[in-house]
């Protein structure tokens, strides 16, 4: 596979640059596969959990948000000490952080320990991703995406195996927690390796590679582009993590499915994800980030009215992976842009935007989880549609605002 690199390089050392960028994708696409099998372990688990300690949909709600609590402070926070901290030390906090989560949780009963062991996962996803995102941007070419499509295709990879583990231990009735235990594991491999990878990960965030400012640029946070952005993934992260968490037990609800076929829904959802993403990163060499941005967006509002509409579970499953489909290119597409648009406060843009989703992911689990304890789990989903439906709304304002401003003042990259 042809992968183009973004960065500045003399003829004498370039090949030396392009083995380094090689190293460091590898390294950024395994740590993104194993991230997305930990971040859907939950979603896959719920209905087993749920019926484990017999909590109700408010209480498992509130766990979502404990980890949305942690993911949130840490986006923001990471965006800002990145460039000074280095993104060796992020990471393996941020790995850290969620192999502790992972491996102590269900241990006891009580719901506040639970709760604090998800802000701790939280606290850790959310270091790992604004650190990945960050050095994601920096390799990418001029203008492309192709990069971080393929670095999240690698996420869904995760997050399709972690499901179809913890559909296959169900069907077998082994305990969920060994999915806990599993993903633990693979955390800490990853801290291990970022342990060992300091020479690489240092000299990549050199200014050579990123050239970064100690403070962002005046203004940035005041962005209306930037804040539409944010908008999007803010609408974006609470229906695609809100869905992945919570179809599971829609599908064992709705549809009267056992808990095994629920966690394989959680796996084919992201398998849409993962088509989508990777016909995105191998077969599509093209700049229209914007355009394409939409298309998917209207896409997913559509699928998922669909889905809920469905009175089969096989219906349903098929427009669930549709919807996945839909969803796959908004996360990467956005981050790509913001990367292009703001060059030279990377670091610190990309946190705000990773912070809304973490916002959306606090925000609405709380919502949901009480629309579904009051009116039924089909009126929460309901909920997720109009999510859905926002985040279009701001996709479609943010390319207006592009091509405003390319018209304007030539000052964007053409969209």
């Amino acid at each position: 596979m042809d992968l183009s690199f973004g960065f500045c390089s003399t003829p004498r050392n370039a090949l030396h640059w392009r083995k380094v960028m090689k190293r460091l994708f590898r390294f950024w696409y395994v740590n993104f596969l194993i991230f997305g099998g930990i971040a859907t372990t939950v979603g896959a688990t719920l209905p087993m959990v749920i019926r484990h300690f017999e909590w109700s949909y408010l209480a498992a709600g509130g766990m979502f948000a404990g980890s949305a609590v942690g993911y949130f402070g840490a986006t923001f926070v990471t965006g800002l000490i990145l460039p000074r901290c280095g993104v060796r030390r992020v990471m393996m906090s941020g790995w850290l952080l969620q192999a502790l989560g992972l491996g102590f949780f269900g241990m006891q009963e009580s719901q506040a320990l639970n709760f604090l062991l998800f802000v701790l996962l939280g606290l850790g996803q959310g270091a790992v991703e604004v650190s990945t995102n960050v050095g994601v941007v920096n390799l990418e070419a001029p203008g492309k995406s192709r990069l971080m499509n393929l670095v999240h295709s690698a996420f869904t990879i995760g997050a399709m195996a972690a499901p179809f583990m913890a559909g296959m231990l169900e069907w077998f009735q082994v305990s969920w927690r060994f999915v806990y235990a599993g993903m633990a594991l693979s955390a800490m491999t990853m801290l291990a390796w970022s342990f060992g990878q300091a020479s690489m990960l240092k000299y990549s965030l050199s200014e050579q590679v990123i050239p970064v400012k100690s403070e962002a640029s005046n203004g940035i946070f005041r962005d209306p582009l930037l804040l539409l952005m944010a908008s999007v993934i803010f609408f974006y992260v609470g229906a695609e993590i809100g869905i992945s968490n919570w179809i599971a037990e829609y599908f064992v609800t709705m549809h009267h499915c056992s808990p095994a076929v629920g966690a394989m829904m959680v796996a084919l959802f992201w398998a849409g994800i993962f088509i989508g993403r990777m016909v995105m990163g191998t077969g599509y060499a093209g700049n229209r980030l914007g355009r394409n941005l939409v298309f998917c967006s209207l896409l997913s509002v559509l699928t998922l009215a669909l889905a809920l509409r469905s009175n089969q579970a096989w219906s349903a499953g098929f427009f669930f992976l549709i919807t996945g489909v839909g969803y796959s290119i908004v996360y990467p597409c956005v981050m790509s842009l913001v990367g292009i648009l703001f060059p030279d406060d990377k670091s610190q843009a990309i946190g705000l935007v990773s912070t809304s989703g973490g916002l959306g992911v606090f925000l609405f689990p709380f919502a949901m989880s009480g629309v579904a304890e009051r009116f039924g789990l089909d009126n929460g989903f309901q909920f997720y549609l109009l999510l859905t439906i926002l985040m279009s709304l701001c996709a479609l304002f943010t390319v207006w605002l592009i091509q405003k401003r390319n018209d304007n003042a030539h000052a964007y990259p053409d969209d």
